[in-house]
């Protein structure tokens, strides 16, 4: 009898571990993706075209990741901003040519 006792509360406490598990649509890179937005100045943002969340996220050196914002501005071409996967911070943001 104990036996089926502990039998019922390991599948109960499996489906109750299982039934836990968020599954999510969204993007992990959109983390990134927001720390970078968020880093860049006002009137440089107003440049960037489209949603934030659509910006190339790539790998980049040392662990980083590099996020590229294309802009309405030509001249200049796209931002570039590095990120911290780890601390979630923006490194730094590259010079445009």
């Amino acid at each position: 009898m104990s036996k089926n006792y502990f039998l019922v509360l390991v599948l109960l406490l499996l489906s109750v571990s299982f039934a836990c598990v968020e599954q999510t649509d969204e993007d992990p890179l959109d983390v990134y993706r927001e720390i970078a937005y968020n880093a860049l100045p006002s009137d440089v943002r107003a440049t960037v075209i489209g949603e934030y969340q659509d910006a190339e996220v790539s790998a980049w050196v040392d662990g980083n990741y590099l996020v590229i914002f294309q802009t309405s501005d030509q001249a200049l071409g796209p931002v570039k901003v590095v990120v911290d996967p780890v601390l979630g911070v923006m490194v730094e943001i590259l010079p445009r040519p």
